[in-house]
């Protein structure tokens, strides 16, 4: 519920905000070569990701090494 500028009440979903992109940081664990992505749901620190591709050796398995939320830029 939203009071809006006449005073009425009004129901249904909020004025949503630009979302910032999260960014997942992967190591390769054949190469060691590190990469990055969109950040998707379930992704989590020291968790084995198995289904993308080393895009310097091709390998399969990677870990998420780091996990990037960019901070809100205040506007003055």
């Amino acid at each position: 519920m939203r009071y809006t500028e006449g005073g009425f009440m009004t129901w249904g979903p909020r004025p949503r905000e630009k979302m910032l992109q999260t960014i997942t940081f992967l190591k390769c664990l054949e190469c060691g070569a590190e990469n990055s992505r969109p950040f998707m749901e379930w992704d989590f620190i020291f968790k084995v990701v198995g289904n993308e591709k080393c895009p310097r050796c091709g390998g399969s398995r990677s870990r998420i090494v780091n996990i990037y939320v960019p901070e809100k830029k205040e506007s003055k």
